[in-house]
């Protein structure tokens, strides 16, 4: 996980294919279309598909046998939640439904007023959440990488239009902290995903079935040492155009390491009842991260 630098594959140029064939054949039919650009990276993506093997071993729901079976499933997974994302943005989501559990926990802060600190992973897909959060009425400041802040905003500029999220960059100057701290001074929703980090960043170290791992210290020491409660949140997919919400009742713990270990049992029962919704194609355990791609 520390090898990546923060930026996604994803291409503008791909993301502006797939907002053209959604805006005009619909969610329907590109999810056929996006099955052969899947099955065109199963084939030649040597280094995701060995991340997720090693990943896949340690989760103790999934049979050594099924893991190839899996990663199918993974591929095509991730082609579907790219496509409901850019169909959210470009307003041709509708046929998109999702479940809940613990909306009830967010609507009272967002309805007050109250900073809250969202807790996420790569897994299932967050911009549903996204759109969720927006319905009640709240203010989203999502934190990420510049490389991939960078990436989305060439094409919400020229493809998109205005979103309903305002974009916090991670940037090398720590710019980013001071905008963090103004938004949980203002009352407003910080989203955060904390699985992945980049090399040279600070982290903390964990369990994770069992094994050794490290994890950004970012989102963990944002959650504990601003005065702001939080909530782990996650999207998952459970049907063709159906997905759940989850939201864990909101804490306000003042130690990093012991929101760490809140957010990875969590994280921990996700990805067992769902590890074909593993999107974080890094090295995620110590003991793996040294292995050659």
């Amino acid at each position: 996980m520390a090898t990546w630098k923060g930026k996604s594959k994803g291409s503008p140029l791909g993301y502006k294919f797939f907002i053209f064939i959604i805006k005009t054949f619909g969610v329907g039919f590109t999810y056929k279309l996006v099955r052969f650009v899947t099955f065109y990276y199963l084939l030649f993506a040597k280094s995701p598909k060995q991340n997720l093997r090693l990943f896949y071993a340690q989760v103790p729901t999934l049979n050594s046998n099924n893991i190839n079976k899996t990663i199918r499933k993974n591929f095509n997974y991730l082609g579907e939640s790219i496509v409901d994302k850019f169909a959210f943005l470009i307003g041709k989501g509708n046929k998109i439904s999702y479940t809940q559990n613990g909306e009830e926990f967010l609507k009272k802060f967002i309805e007050n007023k109250q900073p809250l600190v969202l807790i996420s992973a790569h897994v299932g897909n967050w911009e549903i959440a996204g759109n969720l959060l927006k319905k009640l009425g709240a203010k989203i400041n999502v934190v990420m990488f510049d490389g991939e802040h960078e990436s989305l905003k060439n094409v919400i500029q020229k493809d998109v239009g205005q979103v309903h999220f305002n974009i916090i960059a991670i940037k090398q100057d720590m710019s980013h902290v001071y905008a963090i701290h103004a938004a949980i001074k203002a009352g407003e929703i910080v989203c955060i995903h904390g699985d992945r980090f980049m090399d040279g960043s600070k982290t903390l170290e964990t369990v994770f079935f069992g094994e050794q791992t490290l994890l950004p210290f970012g989102p963990f020491q944002i959650a504990s040492r601003l005065n702001a409660y939080h909530s782990f949140i996650f999207t998952i997919k459970n049907s063709k155009f159906n997905y759940h919400f989850t939201a864990t009742k909101p804490e306000l713990i003042h130690s990093p390491d012991k929101v760490a270990t809140n957010y990875v049992r969590i994280l921990e029962q996700k990805v067992s009842e769902h590890p074909e919704q593993w999107f974080n194609y890094h090295p995620f355990f110590k003991k793996d991260a040294s292995r050659k791609k």
